[in-house]
Formats: C-alpha cells, sequence, structure tokens
C-alpha cells in the first residue's frame, strides 16, 4: 500500500471539483436555473464528507485503481450534501446561509425546490451511469435516514417532552448518516476488509454525532456576522437541542424553559428571551453536559482512527477531527 501524501489529497480534492463542476453545468433551459448552480457552485464549504470517503478509501487495497471512482463519488456525495442545504433552507425559511443570501431567499421557493429536486436527479444519473450498483444503495439508505431525521425533527417542534433518544435519531438522520455514507463508500469501493468497513462506519457515525452537537453549541455562541444566523434559532423554530434538553432534566430550569419555549411558538421570542434561555441553559449545565458529549464522540471517532492500520491517513483523520471539532466545515 503506498505511504499517503498531503499532495495527494490535494490533487483528489481538485477532482473532486472538478466533478462537482460538471454536475453544476447549467442546463441550458434558460431562466434563472443556470445561475442558480453557479450560486451553489461558489458556496464553498470545507467538502467535508468528500475529505472523509477519500480518506476512507486510502485503507483499501484496490484504492489506486478505484481513485478516479472514489473522485467521483466525493462528488457525489457533497452534491447529495448541497440538496439538503437547499431544501433545509425552504423548509427553515432561512434567508442567510454562511453569510450570504440563501437560494431560497434570493431565488424563491418554488425555483430553490426544483434546483435541489435537480441536484438530486443528477446524483441518481451518475449513479447509475458509472455502475455504482452497491455503493448506490447506500446513497438510498443514507438519504432515507436524512429524511427521517428531519421528519422527526419536525414531529418534536415546540414539543417539551422531547427526548434526548429521540434528538440523538433524528440527529443521525440530519448529520450522522451523510458522515457514515461517505466513510462507508470510500471503504466499500476501495476494497476494504469488512473489519475495517465496519470501523470507519463507526468513524463516520461518530464524527456526525460530534459535528452536530458542536453546531448546536453554536447556536448559543455564534452571531449573524459569524455564523450568517441568529442565535437560539433552533429554539426560535421549536427545536430542542441537546444543551436545551439537559437544562430540561433539572427544575426550575424546565418551568423557565418551557415558559420560554411557549413564547416561541407564539412568536414572542426576541432578545430578551434569548439572553435568558442563554443564561438558564448555561446555569443549569446543559451547556457542559453538551460539550462532554461532543468530546466523547470525538474521541470515539478518534478511537476507530486508532485501531485502523496507519499508513500517513491517521494523522490526517485526526487534524480532521480536531479542526470540525473547534472550527466548522458545514
Amino acid at each position: 500500500m503506498n505511504r499517503f501524501e498531503k499532495e495527494d489529497l490535494q490533487r483528489e480534492m481538485a477532482e473532486v471539483e472538478r466533478h462537482l463542476t460538471a454536475c453544476l453545468r447549467d442546463p441550458g433551459f434558460g431562466g434563472a436555473i443556470g445561475e442558480i448552480l453557479r450560486d451553489v457552485g461558489e458556496s464553498k464549504g470545507k467538502r467535508l464528507r468528500p475529505r472523509l470517503l477519500l480518506l476512507a478509501g486510502r485503507y483499501g487495497e484496490r484504492f489506486e485503481t478505484a481513485r478516479e471512482r472514489l473522485c467521483r463519488l466525493g462528488a457525489l456525495v457533497e452534491l447529495v450534501h448541497m440538496a439538503s442545504l437547499i431544501h433545509d433552507d425552504i423548509v427553515d425559511d432561512a434567508p442567510l446561509r454562511r453569510g450570504a443570501p440563501t437560494i431560497q431567499s434570493k431565488y424563491g421557493k418554488d425555483r430553490a425546490v426544483y434546483a435541489g429536486d435537480l441536484l438530486l436527479s443528477r446524483i441518481v444519473q451518475s449513479l447509475f451511469r458509472d455502475g455504482f450498483t452497491r455503493v448506490g444503495a447506500f446513497f438510498g439508505e443514507a438519504v432515507e435516514a436524512m429524511c427521517m431525521g428531519e421528519l422527526g425533527q419536525m414531529a418534536c417542534r415546540f414539543r417539551e417532552d422531547t427526548t434526548v433518544d429521540q434528538y440523538m435519531r433524528n440527529i443521525y438522520g440530519k448529520t450522522a448518516a451523510l458522515c457514515r455514507l461517505a466513510c462507508r463508500a470510500g471503504a466499500v469501493e476501495s476494497g476494504c476488509r469488512e473489519d475495517v468497513q465496519a470501523q470507519l462506519e463507526d468513524l463516520g457515525v461518530n464524527f456526525g454525532y460530534m459535528f452536530q452537537i458542536r453546531d448546536d453549541l453554536l447556536d448559543f455562541v455564534s452571531d449573524a456576522a459569524r455564523e450568517g444566523k441568529c442565535t437560539q434559532m433552533d429554539f426560535r423554530e421549536g427545536i430542542l437541542t441537546l444543551p436545551v434538553l439537559y437544562a430540561m432534566e433539572k427544575e426550575p430550569a424546565r418551568q423557565k424553559i418551557v415558559a420560554l419555549l411557549r413564547e416561541a411558538e407564539a412568536g414572542r421570542f426576541g432578545e430578551k428571551e434569548a439572553q435568558c434561555l442563554q443564561e438558564v441553559v448555561a446555569s443549569s449545565g446543559g451547556l457542559a453536559r453538551a460539550a462532554a458529549d461532543m468530546e466523547m464522540y470525538a474521541q470515539k471517532a478518534l478511537q476507530a482512527v486508532e485501531t485502523l492500520p496507519d499508513h500517513g491517513v491517521s494523522d490526517v483523520f485526526r487534524g480532521l477531527l480536531q479542526k470540525s471539532q473547534q472550527g466548522g466545515c458545514r
């Protein structure tokens, strides 16, 4: 097995970008669709999921011959993520993402719906055209889990009886399922042994849990200038995240949070209420407990890395975990 070099990953990510550009091509029908696809392509995150896929692929004995196909799969995984963000912003009526206008706020909800669907249709075409038969089923499972996670979250909106178990099931679909797909697809396509595939899937799931809890913590400390959204945005939408759920396990914090939730449901949740929620969740230990869980899942992902055969990739995985935990790759 060839020794991994960081420059290799840079070249592979450049190939992923080339495939993304091809997938985001203007169909030539006129109207705003070409502009939408260009905007989608220019709104670049850190490409976390393609990186996970390519790194996972390094552990397979067929990696060298599968490299080009792995780059194609990396682009398709990122397209799933892009489509999900477009649809999420429609549901949330979000005006901004990464500080820029969302597709739905700039072009309207109707066009945004079809733009997201167009990306999904191109994913399906590519999976069939390029012969990703087995991996294609994994894509279907991941998209189903994503839909179930969002539906589960919707069912819990403004419900004070939401449990931590429900929250964990929902964030599996919202975030962890796609990270699992990235690691699973990379492992299978490159010919990893079954035990290595299982280890990489565990890494992806725990990575996803860690990342989503981190995102939920940021909802309490971010601001529109840095994150492109208001603080406590989830709570304003009736979504109880892990810090809030932990805080609600104590009295009188629970009573205060339920009263604030009713204010949010009535559309009366302003900056005063946001500050009150911040103080209650922090003082009751909700933020600290959620941060401890984030660290736990980061350590579980790291343990999976440590049990894998090291040929240079482990250090990159460790760096990606640390950067995702401290910063952001959304």
